[in-house]
């Protein structure tokens, strides 16, 4: 008897708890549709997003692969005639113009996708060689803050090379030192080594040399290694 009142008892809180949640349900069945609705809105948005984003990745893509094909075109010689069936030009200057405004379109067209953001680091590889190195420094500097660290580093790398380039050696050193800090899948911390000990050789080798021996040391067996292996092996002849 005692037994069976314990069993009814839990049963009779059962069902006072069932009718409960069925009168709050009933209460607030107004709520609970909108809620029900605002997850099945917000599921329906994300698959909208990704799809919408596979998508403009695809058309990205097909868009880069045409800009690519201008950046890597044939030079062909001066006064000789255009080859019709294929894009030529006949100079850097001119071939790296007629990238940097495709590469650009990329990029502003397809802005949220990895194909647009490549092709806004390429644009500004091709500024440099275009001779335009006030655009590419500033293409450069705006993909370097990207937050695809990947991509952010090749561009700081393109950067660094151009301050390298133009006598502004204290501008590339920081960013060399600042990639070897924070070293990534595209530019490896050897590779921001590798760079920084190059630009060392003219104005402060045993500098460089440090460098290269650090960078034999810590990753003997990668092209970063190799390169700073024949750099010392060239200095001790």
């Amino acid at each position: 008897m005692q037994s069976y009142t314990r069993r009814q008892l839990k049963h009779d809180r059962f069902a006072e708890g069932a009718q409960g949640a069925v009168h709050w349900a009933t209460e607030n069945r107004s709520a609970l549709i909108w809620t029900v609705g605002a997850v099945l809105v917000a599921a329906i948005i994300v698959t909208g997003l990704l799809t919408w984003n596979s998508r403009q990745t695809e058309r990205g893509n097909i868009e880069l692969s045409k800009a690519l094909h201008t950046l890597n075109a044939p030079l062909r010689p001066a006064g000789s005639p255009a080859d019709l069936a294929s894009k030529n030009f006949t100079s850097t200057v001119e071939r790296g113009k007629e990238a940097e405004k495709e590469l650009k379109a990329v990029a502003d067209q397809f802005p949220h996708t990895k194909p647009g953001k490549v092709a806004a680091y390429l644009a500004g590889t091709a500024a440099v060689d275009a001779g335009d190195n006030s655009a590419a420094e500033q293409q450069l500097k705006s993909v370097a803050d990207s937050s695809d660290k990947n991509i952010a580093a090749l561009a700081k790398l393109a950067l660094a090379n151009l301050y390298r380039s133009t006598n502004r050696a204290a501008d590339a050193a920081r960013i060399y030192k600042d990639l070897t800090d924070h070293p990534t899948d595209t530019v490896p911390k050897g590779e921001a080594q590798l760079q920084l000990a190059e630009m060392y050789e003219a104005t402060d080798p045993k500098e460089a040399a440090t460098l290269y021996q650090q960078i034999q040391k810590e990753s003997p067996a990668s092209m970063a290694g190799q390169i700073a292996a024949s750099k010392l092996a060239n200095a001790a002849k």
